[in-house]
């Protein structure tokens, strides 16, 4: 790790991949000097970091780097630039996670309090860095229960007490406008269906300019990649455990190519969706003879 982590020459060296593909993707780490990631183009999800102790650092943009520190929550969005390290001198012991959130979600999670994109939150009781720290753990000792039909629920289950922990704790809750809320909601509910901005205006009387700019702004994400999202998380658990055909899974979340469905789920999740369906039987098999 360098000295002076905005060196370009240093951002080209320390790029990295995303991820493993998945809906929700978790780990602790205890990282000492010289860890760090950089991804220029962030990821497509969500990443929350709850730091137990030590200290890293986190670029926000152009306000600079903001400090990780114990108790300290981190909540980076979608498309965010993604560039944090270990402190000198430090080690830094971290809970985290990448995830794509439920839709009712949307209404817990933060906006920004900071003078760049991420949100940050310093859990001050220590009740509730306890409870935090609890529901974080259940989030990542779930990847492991042998259930695998209920892995992903419980797992989900669990980031959502942390998610409402979090709200329960941040001053300035956000309260999402109502006709944002009327559009999560048909995205929810109508999904497998055609959906288009025009529509959607014409619903909760915006412009559809207005519309999208709201909507980002409130959301994080666009509509269309918001649907995108839904549409994709809703077709993991069908390749995961049925052996429906990939085209019918993608017709049946809404999407009129397969082609389509497959660059889109590759793009998100790192990995094609024939390629998913095998991993999850390879890992259904290694359970069932355990």
């Amino acid at each position: 790790m360098a000295n002076k982590p905005d060196d370009p020459a240093m951002f080209a060296a320390r790029q990295q991949y995303t991820h493993p593909p998945g809906i929700l993707v978790s780990d602790h780490y205890i990282q000492p000097y010289g860890y760090s990631c950089y991804r220029a183009q962030g990821t497509k999800d969500w990443l929350i970091i709850y730091t137990l102790s030590g200290k890293g650092r986190i670029h926000n943009g152009a306000s600079g780097y903001l400090s990780c520190t114990a108790g300290m929550l981190t909540l980076v969005s979608p498309g965010t630039a993604q560039d944090y390290f270990t402190e000198q001198g430090h080690v830094w012991d971290k809970m985290w996670a990448h995830f794509i959130p439920r839709l009712p979600w949307m209404d817990w999670i933060p906006s920004s309090n900071t003078d760049g994109p991420i949100f940050q939150l310093h859990i001050d009781k220590e009740s509730s860095r306890r409870a935090i720290e609890s529901a974080f753990s259940r989030v990542i000792s779930y990847r492991l229960y042998e259930d695998s039909m209920l892995r992903d629920e419980l797992t989900l289950n669990a980031l959502e007490e942390v998610i409402l922990l979090v709200a329960s704790q941040n001053q300035s809750k956000k309260e999402l406008d109502s006709r944002v809320q009327e559009v999560l909601n048909i995205i929810s509910r109508d999904y497998m269906d055609q959906i288009l901005i025009e529509d959607l205006g014409k619903k909760v009387c915006l412009s559809p300019s207005r519309l999208s700019h709201l909507f980002k702004e409130q959301v994080g994400d666009s509509i269309m990649e918001t649907l995108m999202k839904h549409r994709l998380k809703q077709a993991e658990p069908l390749l995961q455990y049925t052996l429906r055909p990939i085209t019918e899974i993608a017709l049946a979340v809404g999407f009129h190519s397969p082609d389509y469905f497959s660059r889109q789920f590759s793009g998100h999740f790192g990995v094609s969706p024939s390629n998913y369906r095998k991993k999850c039987r390879e890992a259904l098999r290694i359970e069932s003879v355990q």
